[in-house]
């Protein structure tokens, strides 16, 4: 069976310098260089480390790799302008990470809860997919995929 751990909380604000001071100065928060990061079809560049440098911020929150804090700019209008049904960027959400996200998607599928497949969007190499738990509550799971020349996913 597919294993999740938790990897990552994202918070969102209409106001990006208000975070970046609470979680960076207020709790002393390490923040951590972006990941490479994929450019949305709304964001008008295809570079997507500059389409994303104002608008998500990354802070260490335990494990540099395993447990973050993810600081985004809210976009109201995310999934209508990218063709999915699930905003993950209007409220915030929590993220799992996962060893085998076919097999978390059957079991969703096999449940009968609904989720929407980003593939990979925001973060190259992150497969994300997003769904609600019964009380509202939006989750992410991903996982890293291999890149090209590598033998195991990260």
């Amino acid at each position: 069976m597919a294993t999740l751990r938790l990897h990552h909380v994202n918070v969102t604000s209409d106001d990006m310098s208000i975070l970046t001071k609470f979680y960076g100065e207020a709790l002393g928060l390490t923040l951590l260089p972006s990941p490479p990061m994929i450019a949305t079809s709304a964001s008008g560049t295809d570079d997507g480390d500059a389409a994303w440098d104002d608008s998500a911020k990354f802070f260490e929150a335990g494990d540099p790799t395993e447990l973050q804090i993810h600081a985004t700019k809210r976009q109201p209008y995310l999934a209508a302008q990218e063709g999915h049904s699930v905003n993950p960027l209007i409220q915030g959400h929590f993220a799992f990470r996962t060893d085998n996200i076919e097999e978390i998607k059957q079991q969703l599928t096999d449940n009968g809860i609904p989720f929407d497949d980003w593939g990979i969007w925001s973060v190259e190499g992150w497969h994300q997919i997003f769904l609600t738990d019964p009380a509202g509550n939006m989750i992410e799971i991903h996982q890293v995929m291999p890149s090209a020349g590598d033998t195991e996913p990260g």
